[in-house]
């Protein structure tokens, strides 16, 4: 088949004509970009022979938008030496015309019929209703490949199996046409009616036989077993007969009742001698919990005379410890005491030490401004009386100077005096007291009477009238260090009030702001006499009344100061005395932290000689109690007599033990049990024997009646009957068996005989992409495994293994090869690829133009793609759909 023109109008986007003439009869290359109208040209080309004209269901064929299109598609083809123009139009013109010319001679076919022709030509299908599918397009379902489906053979050539298979019959003769296939259907319909179709195992008819067979026997089987069972009935009966008057007469049952009787009494007497014993036994383990009773209580009596000894030792212990604790005590007091001595001597000499150095930075300053006086009065000589006023403000002003450091350093001191004093008084031990009229307390010299509270920072001493004296130290050494701290911090805020010739905090404040106004004040007339001498006279003047002022500060100061002593001019330096007063401060502490915790050992030492003291007493007390020696004697003698108890009593358990032992209990039990039984079985023996025989003398009468060999015999007849129908089916299915797997194999033999041109022509192309490979073909025709020959050995793999673009390799040759065997079988062929081999790589895609190449000296292969540069060494020059849209615009082919 040679396509060698095609018209499409109003077909989708092709709104327009577009007609391509002059078609090749190989190799056709149409290109394009995408939304050219490359696939839509082949749906065109499908629908030309898969729809019906008439059809209802194409109403995708009109181009969008435009309800009133009569899509409309002309072909111009040959097939062998016919020339074919079929016309056909859609929806709202719907006809179909097929002009045959055969070289002359002209037919004409209209409508269905034309349609039907060409489905006949072509081979392939018309849908019985709606749009055509798959299933229908035959032949040219399998050759014209749509876009995106070359990989996907399997059920294309599912839809052309019956075509292909007829093409192969063609080929090779009727040995292979549809009469060998209805006579095997036959053998096979006729073989599977008396067996199944996979297992082969009896149904229909033969199922029946066998089963009237085997029910049939089963019934004369069961016969038969009536009928000997009546026999052994018969011989049991006479048997049954003999035993039981046997037994009727001896009835040896009533003698294994005298000897269960006599057993059982043995039996009940030994029992009552082992309730005996176990009465003995039950008070020996009562003794026995009396006598370890007894036991314990002397074990208690010897462990309280053992409990006082170990008091005793333990409160000499404590009192041992006591002693020892009591004297590092008095040791670390004296050291205390020697320890507080030398500390207060050296805060003695301290406060000598810093008068005796204020005393002489006095002096030294004295000297120094003696000197600076008399060298300004020099020359004040010259200065005029007018700068009087302005000296006697620098006068005062000098007066009332005080250094900013040493006002800082006494704002210091106050405040942490006063943090001193807020801690003392938080640590303070407080004595609050409440005093009835007419009495009283002292501390000190201080008489308290009524109710008040004071706080006591240090050791205080209370007299109380007509009892004694109380010594109270408030406890911690905290507050001893407070107390340090703040005497020393007192005594330097001292020495630098005495050095600075003031009373307190407050006055050097008052002197601070008196100083700030006359220096003020000074300014001020500086500013005046700046105007009025700037020589600066008065500034002389004035250094000289400041000299006066400070030396008479410092005669003052030094007048306050007490009168040196030799011993006082003898000190060491200041700083060895700070050091020796803190070394006496540190001694002192450690020696209150050592006496603190001697006072705690001592404590806990007095209250656990306290303790032991009480538990001893305790521990005499209990020793002591009058009713004790009594309970120790009872309890002695008790246990005398629970031990004579005891003796005896196991004496009399031993000899019930001999009893019991000598009439083994348990073998009276087991006589008691076995004559018993033993009279229960011939009794029942005996009932049941007399049961049976009337039943069997019932069921005898009864089978006699019913006439078991007559029924015997009917049934014998019977089974020979179905028996030989039964064998005559066997014989029948398993011929047809046999029959149909010659036909079979003969079958497989000639399907490999029709799939060898096939195969031939596959192997054509497959050398061409892989060399030495081989495909097999299924029993459908369709691609099976594929071998092929790599570095690492050959491999075989099924076809839906290959990889996505093998596997449409592989869709476009085996198409191929289908092409070639039915052009051989003489049937028409067209060969369509929509886009195919677009995911192969760079050397299969030259592998697969080769192919192509070969193909189309055979056949005509129309090739779309939207890829132009990858088909240039094709052998074909490629026809761009866009310029043939614009030719057909133009009027032009």
């Amino acid at each position: 088949m040679k396509l060698a023109r095609i018209r499409v109008e109003q077909f989708k986007q092709f709104r327009q004509a577009i007609e391509i003439k002059h078609l090749e009869p190989g190799l056709n290359l149409f290109t394009g970009p995408n939304e050219a109208g490359k696939s839509t040209l082949v749906s065109a080309i499908r629908a030309a022979f898969f729809e019906r004209h008439r059809s209802g269901s194409v109403d995708e064929l009109r181009p969008w938008g435009d309800a009133s299109a009569a899509p409309s598609v002309e072909l111009e083809f040959t097939v062998g030496d016919k020339t074919y123009t079929l016309s056909k139009s859609f929806l709202s013109k719907k006809r179909c015309e097929l002009t045959i010319d055969a070289q002359g001679k002209i037919q004409r076919l209209d409508g269905a019929e034309a349609e039907d022709h060409l489905a006949e030509l072509l081979g392939f299908q018309h849908a019985g209703k709606g749009v055509s599918k798959a299933e229908h397009w035959g032949i040219p379902g399998l050759l014209w490949i749509q876009q995106g489906t070359a990989h996907d053979i399997r059920e294309s050539v599912g839809n052309a199996t019956d075509h292909l298979r007829g093409a192969l019959n063609e080929s090779l003769g009727e040995v292979a046409s549809s009469g060998g296939d209805e006579v095997l259907a036959k053998i096979e319909a006729a073989r599977n009616e008396l067996l199944t179709p996979a297992a082969g195992k009896a149904k229909g008819p033969y199922l029946e036989a066998e089963t009237q067979v085997a029910a049939l026997t089963a019934e004369v089987q069961a016969l038969d077993a009536e009928i000997a069972a009546y026999r052994q009935k018969v011989d049991a009966l006479a048997g049954l007969r003999r035993e039981h008057a046997a037994d009727l007469a001896e009835q040896p049952w009533l003698g294994f009742r005298k000897e269960q009787k006599a057993a059982a009494d043995k039996l009940a007497a030994i029992q009552r001698v082992e309730e005996n014993l176990a009465a003995e036994k039950q008070r020996a383990n009562q003794i026995e919990a009396r006598l370890a009773l007894l036991r314990s209580q002397l074990d208690t009596h010897a462990s309280q005379e053992q409990a006082v000894e170990a008091r005793n030792a333990a409160l000499e212990a404590a009192r041992q410890a006591r002693t020892a604790a009591a004297g590092l005590v008095e040791q670390w007091t004296a050291q205390r005491t020697e320890a507080a001595s030398r500390y207060d001597a050296a805060r003695a000499t301290l406060r000598r030490a810093r008068q005796e150095d204020t005393r002489l930075s006095l002096t030294r300053q004295s000297n120094d401004i003696q000197h600076k006086i008399e060298s300004t009065a020099a020359a004040l000589s010259k200065a005029e009386a007018a700068q009087t006023a302005r000296l006697e403000l620098q006068r005062q002003a000098a007066a009332s100077e005080i250094k900013p450091a040493d006002l800082t350093t006494l704002r210091e001191q106050h405040r942490q005096l006063r943090e001193l004093r807020i801690q003392q008084d938080a640590s303070a031990t407080r004595l609050r007291y409440s005093l009835d009229a007419g009495r009283d307390i002292r501390i000190g010299d201080e008489a308290l009477t009524g109710s008040g509270e004071r706080r006591l920072i240090e050791e205080t001493g209370l007299l109380l009238p007509g009892l004694g004296r109380l010594e109270i130290a408030p406890g911690g050494a905290d507050l001893s260090q407070l107390r340090r701290k703040q005497a020393e911090l007192a005594d330097k805020q001292a020495a630098l009030l005495q050095r600075l010739g003031l009373s307190d905090l407050d006055a050097a404040e008052a002197r601070h702001q008196t100083h700030a106004q006359r220096l003020a004040e000074v300014a001020s007339a500086d500013a005046t006499l700046k105007a009025l001498a700037p020589l600066g006279v008065e500034a002389l003047r004035g250094e000289l009344a400041a000299s006066q002022a400070r030396a008479g500060e410092i005669g003052l100061a030094l007048g306050k100061l007490p009168a040196a002593t030799e011993v006082d001019e003898k000190l060491p330096a200041i700083s060895v005395v700070e050091a020796a007063e803190e070394a006496a401060a540190q001694s002192l502490a450690q020696i209150d932290a050592s006496l603190h915790k001697e006072q705690l050992a001592a404590g806990n030492a007095q209250a656990a000689f306290e303790a032991a003291s009480r538990e001893l007493a305790a521990a005499r007390a209990v020793l002591d109690a009058p009713e004790r020696a009594a309970r120790v004697a009872a309890s002695k003698r008790d246990l005398v007599d629970t031990r004579a108890e005891q003796s005896t009593l196991a004496g009399r358990i031993e000899t019930l033990a001999k009893q019991v032992g000598e009439a083994h209990p348990d073998i009276l039990r087991q006589d008691v049990e076995r004559y018993g039984k033993s009279a229960e079985q011939h009794e029942k023996r005996f009932s049941e024997r007399r049961d049976t025989l009337l039943r069997l003398e019932v069921e005898l009468q009864a089978a006699g009646a019913r006439g078991l060999e007559e029924r015997r015999a009917e049934l014998a007849r019977d089974l020979a009957q179905a028996q030989r129908r039964a064998e005559e089916l066997r014989r029948r299915a398993a011929a047809l068996d046999h029959l149909l797997k010659l036909l079979r194999e003969k079958r497989r033999a000639l399907t490999r005989k029709l799939q060898a041109p096939l195969q031939k022509h596959l192997n054509r192309y497959l050398q061409l992409l892989f060399p030495q490979a081989s495909l097999e073909i299924d029993a459908d025709l369709s691609p099976g495994p594929l071998t092929r020959t790599r570095a690492n050995g050959t491999e075989s793999g099924d076809f839906e293994a290959l990889s996505f673009g093998a596997r449409e390799q592989m869709g476009v040759i085996s198409r191929l090869a289908y092409a070639d065997l039915l052009r051989e079988a003489g049937r028409p062929t067209l060969i369509i690829l929509d886009d195919a081999l677009v995911h192969s790589d760079e050397e299969r895609l030259a592998q697969m133009k080769r192919v192509l190449f070969d193909a189309a000296t055979r056949h005509q292969i129309l090739l779309f793609s939207c890829h132009p540069a990858n088909w240039r060494d094709l052998g074909v020059g490629a026809r761009s759909l866009p310029e043939i849209r614009l030719d057909s615009a133009a009027g032009g082919g």
